[in-house]
């Protein structure tokens, strides 16, 4: 089937009319995108700002948890070496006692 001249000019003609009208429901569902897209990137930068926000609280919390326990080992530290230091002066006294009573054993057979 051929399209003449006049079938042509008619098409033109539809198309013409028609044309700025499909242009702005083009457009305006072009805008209508953008705006959707928009509407989500706004949204997902605030949902990023408040994961950030949790993010730094938890990192807070958990740098307070961590000092704390760190506060904690010091002073068992403390103490477990306050323990350990009364045990070796205990130690070296028994110690040094039992040199002397072994040397005025040995020296004592030497003296009568």
């Amino acid at each position: 089937m051929e399209i003449g001249d006049r079938e042509l000019e008619k098409i033109g003609e539809y198309v013409k009319s028609h044309l700025p009208q499909w242009i702005d429901e083009t457009a305006s569902k072009v805008h209508q995108r953008e705006f959707d897209l928009l509407e989500r990137v706004v949204r997902v930068e605030e949902e990023l700002k408040s994961l950030r926000e949790v993010m730094e609280e938890r990192f807070t919390a958990v740098d307070e948890r961590f000092n704390a326990l760190q506060k904690q080992m010091d002073k068992r530290f403390e103490a477990q070496q306050t323990q350990m230091d009364k045990r070796f002066t205990t130690l070296q006294w028994t110690v040094s006692a039992g040199f002397v009573i072994l040397a005025a054993l040995i020296g004592a057979p030497l003296l009568l």
